[in-house]
């Protein structure tokens, strides 16, 4: 995977963030097909320069944006990224032919890999009973339990929870993403608010 040096700078703020170099967390890709749907994933974004704190720049705990885009996921593959990040520079973080994915990829996904494209809480099965398009958010599409940071700076449910960014925003506060959870929930189109910190792979066509 190539590199890319990369200064996050903002209109607004007098402060510039280095993100330094920027790749992906593995050279592997993985081709998802089914149902006449084949995407090209690859695996999650990472930077060679992220803080290890995250600060935030007033307003209310719906509003609140980060100073610092970006943190270090100890243990688990890729960093965690702000909104304001993945929005800015997305074509940095997921260069052509990648791209951020949108609510529709993860739908798609969630087809392929068994679902129906809708959230839902489904009870865990063991082995001998099939497999669970949990499973294979795991096992075929290589996914992490990465968390995420919530609004005061801190990491949270590592190991219990996936939080992938799309491009697509709902309002004015929150962007469509992909989550799972350990216990069985997912939902490939949920929405949640722009002042978190989560993971982002990307997606290009077959």
């Amino acid at each position: 995977m190539s590199f890319f040096a990369l200064t996050l700078s903002f209109g607004g703020f007098a402060q510039q963030f280095n993100l330094g170099k920027v790749s992906f967390a593995t050279d592997s890709v993985w081709t998802i097909s089914g149902n006449g749907i084949t995407q090209i994933w690859s695996d999650a974004v990472q930077t060679d320069s992220c803080s290890h704190k995250t600060s935030f720049d007033g307003g209310t705990w719906q509003t609140l944006i980060f100073n610092i885009d970006c943190r270090s996921n100890p243990d688990y593959k890729g960093d965690l990224f702000s909104w304001r990040a993945v929005n800015e520079l997305k074509d940095k973080f997921c260069p052509h032919p990648w791209r951020v994915p949108t609510r529709q990829d993860f739908v798609n996904l969630d087809i392929v890999l068994g679902g129906n494209g809708q959230n839902r809480f489904q009870q865990l099965v063991n082995a001998d009973s099939g497999q669970t398009p949990l499973d294979n958010y795991i096992n075929r599409w290589d996914g992490a339990y990465g968390g995420n940071i919530g609004v005061g700076g801190s990491l949270i449910a590592q190991g219990l929870w996936a939080n992938y960014w799309s491009q697509t925003e709902d309002d004015a506060t929150s962007v469509r993403i992909l989550i799972f959870s350990a216990n069985g929930y997912i939902n490939p189109q949920g929405a949640f608010f722009k002042n978190n910190g989560f993971s982002l792979r990307c997606v290009r066509d077959n």
